[in-house]
């Protein structure tokens, strides 16, 4: 489905979102908590788009949610996992696994996991626009109760299926590949970018 605008894209994938009732949920709850700069990101927004246009419930195959924010103030891993725990806990109800990332500390969790060297992400935006793939680099938070969409590198490729890497240091054609790999049994109708 093809947008003229960035405008319409935008109003567009707010409309859909507004239409997944768990997504909802879980992002109000998000922001009663005052995290600083906070998104839910990646896999569980363009997936519930590309649910929409193929009629299947928002949240078909959603397996878990990213939740992000940063706080360079506090770079403790026991308060992120705390956090995570709280919020897996408010939401057990629902069939998700809740990943959340403090992304100030994701240099010191790529050392740690992947023994890769990364700088510090400067906020959460700088983050996003660093992951795997175009389709993956999107958040949404609320601001003054309206929701607002981060998506560096637009919504055309979410709208058309389009896989398309993002290179920087910490990603790799590996990583890229897996990731790939995972979205071709899950999903229909892609296009692929090679690395």
């Amino acid at each position: 489905m093809q947008y003229k605008s960035i405008k319409e894209q935008n109003e567009k994938i707010i409309t859909i979102i507004k239409q997944n009732k768990d997504l909802i949920s879980i992002l109000d709850y998000i922001a009663s908590l005052n995290l600083q700069n906070y998104y839910i990101a990646a896999g569980s927004i363009f997936q519930t788009i590309w649910n929409y246009y193929d009629k299947k419930p928002l949240n078909h195959n959603i397996k878990d949610i990213d939740i992000i924010y940063y706080d360079a103030n506090n770079l403790s891993k026991e308060d992120e996992e705390k956090l995570e725990y709280k919020i897996s806990q408010y939401f057990q109800n629902m069939n998700y696994k809740f990943d959340v990332h403090n992304e100030a500390r994701m240099h010191l969790w790529k050392k740690e996991k992947n023994n890769k060297n990364i700088k510090q992400y400067k906020n959460s935006e700088d983050a996003i626009s660093q992951w795997i793939a175009t389709v993956h680099a999107i958040g949404i938070t609320k601001k003054n109760d309206d929701i607002e969409i981060y998506a560096p590198y637009g919504l055309s490729d979410i709208f058309s299926r389009t896989i398309r890497p993002i290179k920087h240091k910490g990603n790799s054609k590996e990583l890229y590949d897996n990731k790939v790999a995972v979205w071709k049994e899950r999903f229909e109708n892609l296009n692929i970018i090679e690395w």
